[in-house]
């Protein structure tokens, strides 16, 4: 049993056998829009452990080329001297209702990583309606969609000049916020917590037999 795709290639890589990929659930009753006309003036960024969740110097790229970008997390605070900008507000930790005001209203969530097996941040933006941009690979290429709920790029150059695009472009809000939300059904705690009864069925019937 893994909680992605991805661990599920890594345990295989090893030689062990996955029979199950069942991912984390997200309370989508916490996680939804607070708004029907968002403000979309903002980028929305994570502040993670520095050196897997945190790509400084694409943040600060983008606010030098004129992002708004706010950025939250509970390490962020640490942060504040390397990303002095009037376009870099940092939030630090913020309470799940902030949170879900803040990805509700964000134009797009910014997610930069090194290692993620799975990834709670895209899948709870798009659970409120925003798009992502963050890498193909790992954990976030399996729930985020190209060119349908976010946008997925191959290094630091590209999601720059991809962030940039769109800040100044925009998209499709309707069609977008629509894909994100009906995507974000497949993380819900309670098709989540049917998956897992039926694994422990299939267990405990394996047992008996």
């Amino acid at each position: 049993m893994t909680n992605s795709n991805f661990t599920k290639s890594l345990y295989e890589s090893w030689g062990i056998k996955v029979d199950h990929v069942i991912y984390p659930p997200l309370d989508l009753e916490v996680f939804r829009p607070t708004t029907q006309k968002p403000s979309r003036d903002y980028v929305l960024a994570y502040l993670g452990i520095r050196g897997k969740e945190t790509n400084l110097k694409v943040i600060k790229e983008l606010a030098r080329q004129g992002v708004k970008i706010k950025a939250f997390g509970k390490s962020s605070k640490e942060y504040e001297k390397e990303l002095s900008s009037q376009n870099i507000e940092i939030l630090g930790y913020v309470d799940d209702n902030t949170l879900v005001d803040l990805y509700t209203n964000a134009l797009f969530t910014l997610f930069t990583f090194t290692h993620e097996p799975f990834g709670y941040i895209p899948v709870e933006s798009m659970a409120c309606g925003t798009p992502v941009i963050t890498y193909d690979k790992q954990g976030p290429k399996n729930t985020v969609s190209h060119n349908r709920t976010g946008w997925l790029v191959s290094n630091d150059e590209e999601l720059v000049r991809e962030a940039i695009r769109i800040w100044k472009q925009g998209y499709d809000e309707s069609s977008i916020k629509n894909k994100c939300l009906a995507n974000a059904q497949e993380y819900d705690v309670k098709k989540i917590a049917d998956e897992w009864l039926n694994c422990l069925n299939q267990l405990r019937c394996g047992v008996k037999s």
